[in-house]
């Protein structure tokens, strides 16, 4: 049983290096790799491969690495050359990544030799390999950044552990190995150093001869030289070698003096980055004394730790080397921001030793920190922001750099609890017994499957909470959201050229204008001599938007509108006295009077991308050909009903999508009190998505998000109503929730393909429920697998397939003979223009900024306002609901990896991570509202570990809090949601960081 038991384990282990391998080489193949050092590796290798060592090291020519590693970029030239392999090719790139790769996969391996002799072979053991397998910062470091830091890692992670068991010589070889591939071993000397001269104190206490011990040192720096010198040796020959390897080792170390060198550390969070190591940035003190100072305290509290844990036979190399080395990334000076790859990968060694679980939070907080952190410095490369000096950049870096800081403080405070007192904090227990087999199945259960406890009964007062809750927002949403009036009948000169004669009878000293479609037309206004008295040019960008302008127009003089392809609703005329001018003639240029608004602002004119989508929903309601085709057409389809119901109006474009907003509170209700099966959960969630900027925002603004987003959460609903169904009622008996599933899932679908994107988390928890319900060794599995598969087909492929198709209609109600070869082409046009867009946006941001939210779009600038008064709108995010959510995605993540997480909240991360992670490698204008449907199960997170706390009643104060909070935030920045003027003061408060730039 033990033999079998044993075989499993080492298949899983097997399995799961074979997936973390394919996982780097496939991230490989589809990236580019960080521009510099590709080119360089590439370079290094072709220049070695044609001249040879020898002339490798030429004068004037840039190559900053020793030459261990140069050796393997040479061999991976000769191989590109025999499989004809160009720099572009995808295959450079597989082979660039694959020897660290498999040095990834080494480290896994020796991290689950380790975990299991202090660990056993428990579910936390398997839970830190699976991360150490699949870790982010080093996935992204080997597979995306395409960096060698994985083969400059293992021969010192391999060196620590030998040292840790008292192994000296091999382990200084290795130590020589790491130093030949790249210089940052040097940083780790120190440790080395301190674990020679134990070696002496250890044999003095034990009453041998030292001087052992003492030749150990003298050979074990010989054994650390040696590598170097064989490496270097056919580059620089005998005669040379000693000097030019020392001048290559300085040169290479002092290459960059800045404080920090987009590492996200200590000096990052005080805003050192790319600053001058000269600069003084606290008490005349500059970055580099600062540093120093900083190396020296991190070196003298190495030999504390060293000599307090001797005393006390706690000595462990690992855990020293890992807390020296991060160490020196957060706080010393010149860092760069791979540089903490070796310490996180030592730390994840030390929590697999000591097994305890504070060792393995630190290393997670600095997988999460160095994750970022390249992510970041990857996908600014080659931008204007390539040096991190927005706002935007300058806060995530500090951001970043404390997160980072205070994972190191969890380290120090940890290493001095277990170098001091040998006080551990178990990840898990060391399993000696075989389990209870019911009480196995039921764990497994737990971690499978969402929870099947009965939903608690609907109350009265409940429903009543939730209507009069649904009413308020009702109200706020539709309150100063447009004008119900506006110009309708239009001159259409659509591809031809229109001309009006009109005689003002007062002076008129300002012209208002309300164009409508047009791809490239003009108006122009004369006099009876043809002289040029207005010209305004017509495009995409000024439909239904009213623009006033100066002009002379004496009264009486007859005038000449020209208007050429495009239409125009309406023209008025103002006198000096602010009154509308008695027009004569003009015809549908000046019929309708009555609805030109008095003021111009975003409630009777479009804004931002309403001149697409709001456009788009009148040219499909008009049969015009439909000019926003970059996303499917069900979003525009709700918008063309608003506008069939309230004419071509502000209210009219807008009112579609600001009843989605409103119906997404019930919704968020219903599913969080679903997901946790308690009324108060509900309630809350819907409070908070109430007081959600987005949700107000992104409703009342004539753009697709909406419908898209709440799609995404109805499908969502309904998936984990199917899996609760599932395991209570068995397939059969879940054929409701699967359907409307599948209606869901095809609604989102076919209003933007970020509804597709959804589809990934929903198939994972459909297959994951089928495993829970096998397990449950139920009679008949196999029929209702069967009927699940089918299930799955109909109402998750066809049905959703059908209704995108469905959402065309409006193309094929315009011109009959529009069928599937069209819709096809609509489909590829789709996927080219995304993936090849360049287009570049001031308001455009990256990912990892929207989870801190720190780039608001600013929408829209009321110009037309008096002195004193200011009106703005902008998207982004209440900043209590976000920044709370990010706590707890990253808490429940935390539990899951750490073996102490739920089957619910696996199932809200598997749901907000579906929606993140596509975003992660798009390189195209990405914006701040894409964050919209992850935010919302960012804000089911929130409730979720608020239900999971052994304190309820400290649980729903702390929930009761958050609302009030989000509440008051919301009525603070009512102003910059809304577009409301009001005072400067009020409006320049809401500017709570420097990036807000949205006045």
């Amino acid at each position: 049983m033990t033999n079998t038991r044993t075989k499993q384990k080492e298949r899983t282990l097997y399995i799961i290096l074979a997936a973390a391998l394919a996982a780097r080489l496939l991230l490989a193949l589809v990236t580019e790799g960080y521009t510099y050092d590709m080119s360089c590796f590439v370079a290094w290798g072709d220049k070695l491969a044609s001249e040879g060592p020898a002339a490798f090291y030429s004068a004037d020519y840039f190559a900053d690495y020793p030459p261990g590693y140069i050796l393997v970029l040479g061999l991976v030239s000769l191989v590109r050359k025999a499989l004809q392999l160009s720099y572009e090719s995808r295959w450079t790139y597989f082979l660039l990544a694959l020897i660290p790769a498999i040095c990834d996969c080494a480290a896994v391996v020796l991290l689950d030799h380790i975990s299991r002799r202090y660990m056993g072979q428990g579910r936390a053991q398997r839970c830190l390999v699976l991360f150490a397998a699949f870790c982010p910062l080093t996935l992204f470091d080997t597979g995306i950044w395409k960096q060698i830091d994985g083969a400059f890692a293992l021969p010192l992670l391999l060196c620590f552990w030998l040292l840790e068991e008292r192994r000296y010589l091999l382990a200084a070889v290795l130590y020589g190995v790491a130093l030949a591939i790249k210089p940052q071993a040097l940083l780790a000397g120190p440790v080395l150093a301190v674990c020679f001269l134990v070696a002496i104190a250890d044999a003095v206490r034990d009453g041998k001869s030292p001087l052992k011990s003492v030749g150990q040192i003298f050979g074990g720096a010989a054994l650390a030289l040696l590598p170097p010198l064989l490496a270097g040796l056919p580059f620089y020959g005998a005669k040379n070698l000693v000097p030019s390897l020392i001048d290559k080792y300085i040169t290479t170390a002092s290459g960059y003096q800045y404080a920090t060198i987009n590492a996200f550390n200590w000096f990052a969070a005080l805003g050192g980055n790319w600053q001058a190591l000269d600069a003084c940035p606290v008490f005349n003190l500059s970055w580099k004394v600062l540093g120093i100072f900083n190396i020296a305290v991190i070196t003298v509290l190495l030999v504390v730790l060293a000599v307090i844990s001797w005393r006390a036979r706690q000595f462990s190399p690992l855990l020293l080397a890992a807390f020296y080395t991060v160490g020196i990334f957060t706080f010393a000076h010149c860092m760069h921001e791979r540089y903490l790859v070796l310490g996180m990968l030592l730390v994840l060694l030390a929590a697999a030793r000591w097994n305890d679980i504070r060792l393995y939070g630190a290393g997670f907080g600095l997988s999460i920190t160095g994750f970022l952190n390249l992510e970041t410095v990857y996908t600014l490369v080659g931008s204007d922001d390539e040096w991190l000096s927005s706002d935007t950049s300058r806060e995530f870096a500090m951001a970043v750099g404390f997160a980072e800081t205070a994972a190191f403080v969890l380290l120090a405070f940890t290493a001095w609890a277990i170098c001091r007192h040998g006080a551990i904090s178990p990840l898990a227990k060391v399993e000696t017994i075989e389990k209870d087999k019911t009480k196995t199945v039921q764990k497994k259960l737990e971690l499978c499957t969402l929870c099947i406890d009965p939903q608690p009964a609907w109350t009265a007062k409940e429903k009543k909470a939730l209507a009069t809750l649904t009413l308020i927002v009702a109200v706020v949403s539709f309150a100063y959201l447009g004008s119900m009036k506006a110009p309708q009948n239009p001159v259409d000169a659509t591809d031809s050229t229109a001309t009006s004669d009109f005689t003002p009878q007062q002076d008129a000293v300002e012209i208002w204008v309300y164009p409508g479609i047009s791809t490239g037309g003009s108006l122009r206004i004369t006099d009876a001599a043809g002289n040029e008295l207005y010209q305004k040019e017509l495009s995409y960008a000024t439909p239904f938007c009213w623009t006033k302008t100066a002009i002379t127009a004496p009264a009486g003089q007859t005038l000449t509108a020209t208007i050429e392809n495009a239409q125009m609703f309406e023209l008025a005329l103002w006198d000096a006295t602010g009154a509308l001018v008695p027009v004569t003639g003009g015809d549908a240029l000046f019929d309708e009077q009555s609805e030109v608004p008095d003021t111009i602002s975003q409630l009777n004119s479009m804004y931002f991308d309403e001149i697409y989508h709001g456009r788009t929903g009148y040219e499909m309601l008009h049969r015009m050909t439909a000019y926003e085709t970059t996303h499917p057409p069900l979003g525009k389809d709700f918008i063309m009903l608003g506008i069939a119901i309230f004419g071509m109006t502000a209210f009219g474009w807008r009112c579609a999508g600001t009843l989605f907003g409103v119906m997404l509170v019930p919704l968020m209700w219903c599913f969080a009190r679903r997901l946790t099966h308690k009324r108060w959960a509900g309630a809350m969630a819907g409070a908070l998505i109430a007081a959600g900027f987005m949700r107000f925002s992104q409703s009342r603004i004539a753009t697709i998000d909406i419908y898209g987003t709440f799609f995404i959460l109805l499908g969502a609903y309904f998936m984990v109503w199917y899996c609760q169904s599932v395991l209570q009622n068995g397939v059969n008996g879940s054929l409701l929730p699967m359907a409307l599933g599948g209606v869901a899932f095809g609604l989102g679908c076919a209003s933007k393909w970020t509804g597709i994107y959804a589809g990934a988390g929903l198939a994972v928890l459909y297959l994951g429920v089928l495993y829970a319900r096998w397990k449950q060794k139920q009679p008949g599995f196999w029929k209702e697998f069967r009927i699940a598969a089918v299930g799955g087909v109909a109402f998750y492929i066809v049905v959703p397939f059908l209704i995108y198709l469905a959402s065309y209609l409006p193309y094929w109600w315009k011109d009959p003979t529009f069928g599937l070869r069209d819709w096809w082409d609509c489909q590829t046009y789709m996927y080219w223009y995304h993936s090849t867009l360049k287009a570049t946006h001031p308001f455009e941001s990256r990912w990892y900024t929207w989870l801190l939210d720190l780039r608001p779009v600013w929408y829209y600038k009321n110009s037309y306002l008096e002195a004193g008064l200011q009106g703005s709108i902008a998207g982004f995010y209440n900043p209590i609901i976000c920044w709370a959510g990010l706590f707890c995605i990253l808490l429940l993540l935390w539990r899951q990896v750490s073996a102490r997480g739920t089957a619910k909240g696996a199932g809200v991360l598997i749901l907000y991570a579906s929606q993140l992670l596509s975003w992660m490698l798009v390189s195209r204008c990405t914006f701040m509202y894409h964050y919209f449907p992850s935010s919302v199960f960012a804000l089911t997170a929130i409730v979720l570990v608020l239900t999971q706390m052994k304190r309820q009643d400290r649980a729903k104060k702390i929930g009761a809090g958050l609302c009030i909070a989000a509440l008051v935030c919301f009525a603070w920045f009512y102003p910059v949601l809304s577009g409301l003027p009001v005072p400067t003061l009020w409006a320049q408060s809401t500017k709570i960081l420097p990036s807000y730039g949205f006045y």
